[in-house]
């Protein structure tokens, strides 16, 4: 019988095809054409001598092995995790590139103010930022092509726990409902504030989430008005005299052109970090990367 070795990188690729649904899905996660994908699992289908996909539709579809090897090969990245792992410990220090998925203000207040503390605890680390936010951060992370998710959750709903990754809270950034210039003195309770043109954040955002949790629970159907996802363009609406709006507190860092109202009670959105884990535990690299951002986050106050 003649045994065939494996490659391991070729498991890895097909892990990330297995779990993106598809070769030009898994090309643009891992930065390969379709095409150079394909030789990869047509030269893996050789190693193990078994077809991998069902080639009769459009789309790959992976056959049982496939999914099967696909498992194999998050085992194999667990026991490289178990194995960096034991070499941090033994050297008192990590090694590695950690690629961070993180929002626009994200990176603005927090990521890039902990990239130098970055390189002084954790000399051996390499931090990479990509700008990337809800699904697509989310399905980087799974497929393996981003290691940590900077995300935000709306603090008042319970967070759901999902398999195989470690969500860590690293900041309570309390909400503000921002006004024109010179009404927000006016506005002093929160079904007031319900009763205005509103300008919102997208489905999915925290702010959306806190809107819509403040609505059901005063039993009002919001006027939105705009909807916006990066903060500058709410507060310049805002400021414009289009409509009020709730943000976090620290997206007003810098803001005189908005009144904020008094009231309280609105609730916080949560910093998250998210990162892979498997019964190996989680990346050494990773955890001195998310001791920089905690860190950074409790020198920032923002209550």
């Amino acid at each position: 019988m003649v045994y065939m070795d494996v490659d391991p990188r070729r498991l890895r690729v097909l892990r990330v095809v297995v779990a993106a649904g598809g070769v030009v899905e898994a090309g643009r996660i891992l930065n390969l054409t379709p095409q150079a994908i394909s030789l990869q699992m047509t030269a893996l289908e050789r190693e193990v001598g078994v077809l991998l996909f069902d080639r009769s539709r459009r789309r790959l579809s992976p056959t049982k092995l496939a999914i099967d090897l696909s498992i194999h090969a998050e085992r194999i990245d667990a026991e490289l995790v178990a194995a960096r792992r034991t070499i941090a410990t033994f050297t008192g220090s990590p090694t590695g590139t950690v690629r961070i998925a993180a929002f626009q203000s994200a990176i603005q207040w927090l990521v890039a103010d902990a990239l130098p503390r970055i390189r002084q605890d954790a000399p051996g680390v390499v931090a990479e930022v990509v700008e990337l936010s809800g699904h697509q951060s989310d399905q980087a992370l799974r497929t393996g092509s981003i290691d940590l998710v900077i995300d935000e959750q709306d603090g008042e709903i319970a967070a759901v726990s999902r398999r195989g990754v470690h969500t860590e809270l690293i900041q309570v950034d309390p909400y503000r409902i921002v006004a024109p210039y010179g009404y927000g003195r006016k506005t002093r309770t929160i079904k007031q504030a319900l009763g205005n043109d509103w300008i919102a954040a997208p489905v999915g955002a925290a702010c959306r989430m806190a809107l819509d949790r403040l609505c059901r629970e005063h039993e009002v159907t919001p006027r939105i008005v705009h909807t916006c996802l990066e903060f500058p363009a709410v507060l310049a609406l805002v400021a414009a005299g289009e409509g009020v709006a709730i943000v976090p507190t620290l997206a007003l860092f810098g803001s005189d052109k908005v009144d904020q109202c008094r009231i309280s009670g609105l609730g916080s959105r949560h910093l998250v970090t998210v990162q892979r884990t498997s019964r190996r535990g989680t990346e050494p690299a990773v955890d001195a990367v998310i001791n920089a951002l905690a860190n950074r986050a409790s020198t920032e106050s923002v209550l």
